[in-house]
């Protein structure tokens, strides 16, 4: 019924760039993990567990632009610019309230924060300096978020890459100056990361007016449209995404409260699998993103046929990319683990979970297509609420807990346990995405 080479080929427009775009930022991320790991295993464990914070901002943050990104592709592919404009102007005043939130928990009572994820005096220490000052970053981040979803939903996703390539570039170059050249460690870091954000928005607005994008207006065209109609039935689709993120941000956090049982050489492995587990997603990611971007715009022109059809493609096509995304970071996790300047037994935990993320990988790559690319994108955010949550609080938080702290197993077994996370979401997701349940028309 639908040409398949025209599927792949728009689906590779997509795709290609946003999979560069996430290239590069778990790049940032891992660039990060890497020079700070040079310090040793306190400075990449403080960073990593400080960092928890900014996670769970900014999937809170992706929430709130998720859910309108669903809004604003459905009103793209109906051609409502204006519709675009007030789905920005509503999400950029919840992004600024959530920046300042978090912004002012992170500055006045950093200690309270690093306390939950750690027991070690230094680790806690370290991680105060560097999130007294990268909190500052926060609404830097989250305007970056708004601008760059709204690029998305509209197809222009060759953008955010070129945005994010200047960031890791400044990164890195700050990273050298800050933590290398002044000495200054993990406040360093923080500095860099700092600057890195501010040249990344600064980069994003300017190339969004120079261009003309459909997502650039004069500033009262962001805000005049809105009404408390659009307001009621925006946040009736958006809540639940918002609540989903949070939930299962929460839940993953609390993965890490429960691993500060295992200790901190633990820790450090965790951190460093981590980052190297989102490298590996990459693929998984682009296909499930411009996935999405393509069943709002079909849901958008009222086509359902054609969202069907790209949702049962999506899932094929993550078969394929995350068998080989498996099969590249089993070979290459020696050689990973040993770039990090920590002990022995840190890297050999970290290689171990290494292997379990291969193996794990194409679960996790398909619950991520089908509950982001397809269940939200089709409007079913609510299945999408149940789903996520009841399997992380449910199933990887009591896992975490009773391999960590009751048990005391290998922080690698813990690890695996958690994971049965995924599986269980897996029998969820998949039937309710082939009985076509999660079908919905936004913008009519």
């Amino acid at each position: 019924m639908y040409d398949n080479k025209a599927f792949m080929k728009k689906l590779a427009a997509l795709a290609v760039p946003i999979m560069l775009n996430e290239i590069l930022n778990s790049s940032v991320n891992l660039l990060d993990t890497f020079m700070i790991g040079k310090l040793g295993e306190a400075p990449v464990a403080a960073v990593g567990l400080a960092n928890q914070i900014f996670f769970l901002f900014i999937v809170v943050c992706f929430g709130v632009n998720s859910g309108s990104q669903i809004f604003m592709g459905q009103f793209y592919g109906k051609g409502d610019s204006s519709g675009i404009h007030k789905c920005m102007g509503t999400t950029f005043v919840l992004s600024v309230v959530l920046s300042l939130i978090f912004q002012l928990a992170a500055f006045a009572i950093p200690d309270k924060l690093m306390a939950i994820y750690s027991k070690d005096p230094e680790v806690i220490a370290l991680g105060v300096d560097y999130l007294r000052i990268v909190a500052f970053s926060y609404i830097l981040s989250a305007l970056t978020v708004l601008i760059n979803a709204s690029l998305k939903s509209t197809g222009q996703v060759l953008q955010p890459t070129f945005t994010t390539f200047i960031s890791l570039v400044c990164n890195f170059v700050f990273n050298l100056i800050f933590i290398y050249g002044l000495k200054m460690g993990v406040k360093g870091a923080a500095v860099a990361t700092l600057g890195a954000r501010s040249i990344e928005l600064g980069t994003v607005i300017l190339l969004v007016y120079a261009k003309k994008y459909i997502v650039a207006a004069r500033p009262d065209a962001y805000f005049k449209s809105i009404d408390k109609a659009f307001l009621k039935h925006f946040f009736i689709v958006v809540i639940p995404v918002i609540l989903n993120e949070l939930m299962w941000a929460l839940g993953t956090t609390i993965y890490n409260v429960a691993y500060k049982y295992s200790g901190t050489v633990a820790q450090a492995a965790v951190q460093i699998s981590g980052t190297v587990q989102n490298e590996f997603m990459v693929a998984g990611i682009a296909i499930g993103s411009a996935c999405g971007i393509m069943i709002a715009n079909a849901l958008g022109a009222d086509d359902k046929e054609r969202a069907i059809y790209y949702s049962r493609k999506s899932m094929t096509m993550s078969l394929v990319f995350s068998t080989i995304a498996g099969i590249c970071l089993a070979l290459a996790a020696p050689y990973i683990a040993g770039f990090f300047d920590v002990t022995d037994e840190a890297r050999r935990y970290a290689r171990i979970m290494m292997y379990i993320i291969s193996l794990g990988i194409y679960i996790k790559t398909l619950n991520f297509i089908t509950v982001v690319g397809v269940l939200r994108n089709g409007g079913d955010t609510r299945f999408c609420l149940i789903a996520d949550a009841a399997t992380v609080w449910f199933v990887g938080v009591p896992m975490a807990f009773l391999g960590s702290a009751v048990l005391h197993l290998p922080i690698y077994i813990t690890f695996a346990m958690v994971y049965m996370e995924e599986v269980v979401k897996l029998f969820l997701t998949v039937p309710r995405v082939l009985k076509n349940k999660w079908i919905n028309t936004l913008v009519e």
